[in-house]
């Protein structure tokens, strides 16, 4: 992967991220926030991205949601690439969303995280097959 493939897909997921959607019309400090990823950890690359929530399917360019609090179902896609050059993935992940937290949806090691960003703790995991 040379350097302008990894700038077109940093900037895209920059634009990505930016675009976000608001499930409901509540104010700011009573929404949760979540979002997907996109890492490099030493030679692999991952992305997570979010499908649908709650089975509301989402926009293609949206992969952060506003989501009042309490018990969501994500449907999320998954990538990443090693020696072995894995394609895109589906799989889903619940979990119960506190007001005024932000979410993240990472790949580890075969593992879907979902990482509460403001304390760094994993508040839920999904092994994938």
């Amino acid at each position: 992967m040379n350097h302008r493939t990894i700038a077109a897909i940093v900037c895209t997921n920059i634009l990505i991220i930016a675009c976000s959607y608001q499930v409901s019309p509540k104010p700011t400090e009573q929404l949760a926030y979540v979002a997907g990823s996109l890492d490099f950890r030493n030679v692999v690359f991952s992305n997570v991205f979010i499908i649908a929530v709650d089975g509301k399917r989402l926009k293609f360019w949206q992969n952060k949601v506003a989501v009042p609090p309490g018990s969501h179902r994500f449907t999320v896609g998954y990538r990443y690439r090693d020696p072995g050059d894995h394609p895109t993935q589906k799989t889903t992940i619940a979990f119960t969303a506190v007001a005024g937290e932000n979410y993240r949806l990472e790949y580890y090691y075969g593992e879907i995280l979902v990482r509460n960003m403001d304390n760094y703790k994993i508040v839920a995991q999904q092994r994938l097959p």
